[in-house]
């Protein structure tokens, strides 16, 4: 499973906290070209800076730097933009600025929506006046200086409250605006994706950006959202996204999507009505007549169809979630649940599901083990157990321990103590390695936290570059029985996950 689960990194919804506002630049204000030029190592003030920080941006080389924007033409934009943060919904006028917003934006350049975004950012980091005349104008920069004092003087006997609540006010009225034009959802999905990657170094995006995610959570709710099956017959422009969005297992080929795509297989996809071209998440399903325990086994493309008749298992083999703009906006546990009735619909004797997936956060662990911390993840029967294997110290750490795990021993003894080792350890992260009360694996937080049990680790189950980088080539079971679900949900919560008995012996 990818995350995805959102889409499996970390997102967030709406802040709990009073959003951080800004003081408004003093008078004269620089130019546009002028704070772009403090940010990003390029303008007059000849201060540090250069790209952003965060390594991540529309061609994912950190190296993008903002398009230059005049003095008149900054003024302009911000006057267009201020009549889509003041005006009432059903201004015509703000609409039609809003909608010439948004194809200016999805037409520019990476370089030139980074300069919009961070005209967008400065309007959001203000003090809610957006143009600063209170009018949602263009502040003259040539206004009294006593006037200046005066307007921050009565800022300042504003509470932090209802200044928080004015402003996300007018920031969701913004963000409202672009949801009613009939494209506006799709660009909003694209834009908070620019946000995220642009938002360390534009931090006055993070309000926008929260407001935005918190929205999504409601347009998104899973009961708007559509389930529709993907099947080898769906537009080839479908078919097409599908091979782009797979994140767990890359599909290498025409003929290994149609391998996927067999009559022996199913794929699911969540769908919202005004996106219908575009899925959210998908999940791919293998039937096979025991529980998986490799994934090439899986996708052979030269292995015979299964007699659907005689099916015993649904393996879920891949989850992947297509949208980085709805980071945080989790639908992928009712995916999950929402196929399993559709496969009850066709298969009703079916009723063994389980998953086949990836140890995503293994190996990174691992790595940054002493050589204490290793032993007591193995414990004192298992660590004399490395006296047996000359090329493994027994003092070894867990770099050293990672090394010899991805190594290929020549003796059959030195192979059967690699895998006990391994299993032991991936037994061990998984059920025992937590941050904040959740699994440390993010695909394990996915799973246990839809109820499903750790069944089984699978030695060897993906022996691809991806799966030694990640976990040393393990994959590992997540069980789903439909009648223990919120059984097992409790145990997540009581600090014990659910564990089959091939995982417990491990521990």
């Amino acid at each position: 499973m990818a995350a995805s689960p959102s889409s499996s990194a970390p997102g967030r919804g709406a802040s709990e906290s009073v959003p951080d506002v800004s003081a408004p630049v003093p008078s004269p204000k620089p130019t546009l070209g002028e704070r772009l030029g403090q940010w990003f190592g390029r303008g007059k003030s000849g201060g540090q800076g250069g790209a952003p920080k965060d390594g991540k941006d529309g061609k994912g080389d950190g190296k993008i730097v903002a398009a230059p924007l005049s003095a008149r033409a900054e003024n302009a934009l911000r006057r267009q933009l201020a009549q889509c943060f003041s005006a009432r919904l059903t201004d015509s006028s703000a609409n039609e600025a809003a909608r010439e917003f948004m194809a200016r934006y999805g037409a520019a350049s990476a370089e030139e929506q980074l300069t919009l975004l961070t005209v967008v950012a400065d309007i959001c980091a203000s003090d809610g006046e957006v143009g600063g005349d209170g009018k949602g104008g263009v502040k003259d920069s040539g206004k009294d200086a006593s006037k200046d004092a005066a307007k921050d003087a009565r800022r300042a006997a504003s509470t932090a409250t209802g200044l928080a609540g004015a402003l996300g006010s007018a920031r969701v009225r913004f963000l409202k605006r672009f949801n009613a034009l009939p494209d506006g959802l799709p660009f909003l999905v694209n834009w908070r994706a620019d946000m995220l990657r642009h938002r360390a170094a534009l931090p006055g995006l993070a309000a926008l950006e929260e407001d935005l995610g918190s929205l999504f959570s409601t347009w998104f709710d899973v009961g708007l959202l559509e389930l529709h099956p993907i099947t080898w017959d769906s537009p080839a422009s479908l078919l097409e996204k599908l091979m782009r969005y797979e994140a767990v297992h890359e599909i290498s080929s025409w003929a290994d999507l149609r391998n996927r795509l067999d009559s022996d297989r199913r794929c699911y996809a969540f769908f919202h009505p005004r996106m219908s071209r575009e899925p959210l998440i998908f999940v791919e399903v293998a039937f096979v007549p025991e529980m998986a325990a490799d994934v090439h086994s899986l996708l052979d493309e030269k292995a015979p169809l299964e007699d659907l008749r005689r099916v015993r298992w649904a393996i879920f083999y891949s989850i992947s979630n297509t949208q980085p703009g709805l980071r945080g906006v989790s639908f992928g546990n009712f995916l999950l649940k929402r196929v399993i009735d559709e496969l009850h619909v066709d298969f009703p004797k079916l009723r063994n599901f389980a998953t086949l997936s990836p140890i995503p956060g293994f190996n990174d662990w691992l790595r940054q083990l002493s050589t204490q911390a290793l032993a007591e993840a193995l414990g004192p029967k298992r660590v004399k157990l490395l006296a047996q294997e000359p090329s493994l110290a027994t003092q070894a750490s867990g770099a050293q321990m990672m090394a010899w795990l991805q190594a290929s021993p020549d003796r059959k003894s030195g192979q059967a103590l690699q895998r006990a080792l391994g299993e032991v350890l991936a037994a061990h992260y998984l059920a025992r390695e937590n941050v904040r009360g959740q699994p440390r694996d993010p695909v394990a937080r996915f799973h246990l936290g839809n109820g499903a049990r750790v069944e089984r680790i699978n030695w060897h189950a993906d022996l691809s570059k991806k799966g030694a980088k990640q976990s040393c080539g393990m994959m590992v079971n997540y069980l789903y029985e439909p009648d223990e679900l919120d059984a097992n949900l409790q145990r997540l919560i009581d600090g014990e996950p659910a564990l089959g008995r091939a995982v417990s012996r491990l521990l």
